[in-house]
Order: C-alpha cells, then sequence, then structure tokens
C-alpha cells in the first residue's frame, strides 16, 4: 500500500466508511493527483522564489556600487599626502583624518 492509500484508508474507516481496495486505490490516485498540482492551481509555482529575488537585488546593488566606484575612481586620483589611506599621523603620532582629500584617500584629478 502507498502513502496516499494508506492515508485515504486511515480516514475511511475513521468516520465509518467501507471501501474495496480498489475504491481507496481510485481515491487515492486523486488526491496524489490533487496534491501534486496543489501549487499550480494556487499559484504558488508561479511565484518567484523570495531567495533568488534577493540575491538578484543584491547583485544589482553590487554592480552599481562597483559602477559608483569605478566612475570615482576615473575622475579622481590618489592621494599623495596619505598614500590613499585617508589617514595621517599628527605631531604626537596620532591617528587623524587626512585634511586633503578628507578621509577618501582620492583627490580630484587636476586636469
Amino acid at each position: 500500500m502507498n502513502y496516499w492509500e494508506e492515508c485515504i484508508s486511515e480516514a475511511v474507516d475513521e468516520v465509518g466508511l467501507r471501501a474495496t481496495k480498489e475504491q481507496i486505490a481510485t481515491i487515492a490516485s486523486w488526491v496524489e493527483g490533487a496534491h501534486e498540482n496543489y501549487g499550480t492551481a494556487n499559484g504558488h509555482d508561479c511565484m518567484a522564489d523570495p531567495t533568488e529575488s534577493k540575491a538578484q537585488q543584491e547583485l544589482r546593488e553590487l554592480k552599481d556600487k562597483n559602477k559608483k566606484r569605478e566612475e570615482w575612481e576615473a575622475v579622481t586620483e590618489p592621494c599623495v599626502i596619505c598614500n590613499t589611506t585617508g589617514v595621517v599621523r599628527d605631531g604626537w603620532g596620532r591617528d587623524c583624518m587626512c585634511d586633503c582629500c578628507g578621509g577618501e584617500g582620492r583627490t580630484r584629478r587636476r586636469y
């Protein structure tokens, strides 16, 4: 007896009905078919997978971020004062933000 036939047999017994093995097998095949088509019938198979959609959104955001970074690098040049770190040491040896590049590590190109 397969899973669906066993389910139908238990349900039939519980409500006090009598059914032959052939009747139970027929009902079970209908229930199994209905179970397989449930997602399609209720639109679940047509919905986008949220994890895939989120991954696609994160990929788009990362590509946009990389594009903006490349555009920014194209119009700037490495800061010669902080050597692209954005940090310089003051007279007491403490780390401070580079005043030349504002801590960005790059300055506008001088054409």
